[in-house]
């Protein structure tokens, strides 16, 4: 058994290269127009971007809150029904 050690071409290396490049330039997504940058950031800097969100995490908490109700009547509704054939059962 030999052991051959991997030796990158200079087309490699050259791609390698670009590749470290880019990487430190990278994001995700579509790039923003200077408008929404400036727009974002202002959002950022009046506070309007945190109101923004708080609406949205209370939204999300109301919808919760109100699966939460359904969930508990449920649960009532299933004790209820437990009980009752216990009930038939002692009787």
């Amino acid at each position: 058994m030999t052991s051959q050690q991997y030796q990158p071409t200079t087309e490699d290396l050259k791609r390698w290269e670009r590749l470290d490049e880019l990487g430190m330039t990278a994001m995700c997504g579509t790039p923003m127009s200077d408008e929404e940058y400036e727009h974002k950031l202002q959002s950022v800097i009046d506070g309007s971007c945190f109101t923004k969100y708080l609406n949205k995490i209370l939204k999300q908490k109301q919808e919760l809150q109100d699966r939460l109700k359904g969930i508990e009547q449920t649960e009532q509704m299933l004790r209820a029904k437990i009980a009752e054939f216990q009930n038939q059962k002692a009787s």
